[in-house]
């Protein structure tokens, strides 16, 4: 196999995850602690509950966030959690996240 397509292959898997809509933003939020979804939907007014459940979904799929669900009064309740998985995952989101406001105008970009 080409050298150059192993070395692109984790890079390309971790930009197919961190490249959809509001999976950066999730991670960052539960890099603060657990969140009941509707903490999460709260943080992420621009999004709907569907795209955001979906988005956990994946993240839940790759074993970055953990779901941990809890009955009270006949109601389930979802608490997530960043695995350690995650939680690795959460410092590069924070380092993108520095970068970009160091060296990009948000206003001005230029796609």
């Amino acid at each position: 196999m080409d050298k150059n397509v192993e070395k692109k292959c984790p890079v390309e898997a971790l930009s197919n995850i961190l490249g959809k809509k509001w999976i950066p933003q999730i991670i960052e939020s539960l890099n603060g602690g657990s969140m009941r979804f509707g903490e999460i939907c709260r943080l992420l007014p621009n999004s709907s509950p569907k795209m955001i459940k979906q988005q956990l979904k994946l993240l839940e799929d790759n074993e970055i966030v953990k779901n941990e669900k809890e009955v009270f009064n006949n109601t389930i309740s979802s608490t997530y959690y960043l695995s350690e998985k995650g939680k690795d995952l959460a410092t590069i989101v924070l380092q993108m996240k520095l970068w970009g406001q160091r060296e990009l105008d948000c206003t001005n970009l230029k796609n």
